[in-house]
């Protein structure tokens, strides 16, 4: 595989990613840190991505560096996370409980991720900025 192979491989995942969240380029480039056009050109397969920026894009997704990389199979699939085909496949049932456990645990996931977010910005006490 060459280097423009890969940028269109790494191109076709962040889209896959990104619309299997329902995100825009916007909202994928806010989450990431990343400008909008930026995102854009990679999804195009224009731009060799620094591993920098592919950790941002890992990090919004909220997926580790490896899935990030795990490109579409050669047969045009992407390929599934663990677990992803029951979760679809439950989803895909109309079990309304199944869609409302979904729909909570997401939003819980976010409120989570936020926390942390805001925890690791909070000296913790016994630390230099914050002495006991």
């Amino acid at each position: 595989m060459d280097s423009r192979q890969i940028q269109t491989k790494l191109g076709e995942r962040v889209r896959v990613l990104r619309k299997a969240r329902g995100w825009s380029q916007e909202e994928l480039a806010g989450r990431a840190l990343l400008h909008p056009t930026y995102i854009g050109s990679i999804e195009r397969g224009e731009r060799n991505v620094s591993l920098i920026n592919l950790a941002k894009l890992a990090a919004a997704f909220d997926v580790s560096l490896a899935v990030l990389l795990s490109f579409p199979e050669d047969n045009g699939h992407p390929q599934e996370e663990p677990g992803e085909k029951k979760i679809r496949e439950l989803i895909a049932g109309n079990d309304l409980l199944a869609i409302a456990f979904f729909q909570t645990f997401c939003r819980q996931c976010e409120t989570l991720k936020q926390f942390r977010t805001l925890q690791a910005m909070v000296p913790r006490r016994g630390t230099p900025e914050d002495p006991v």
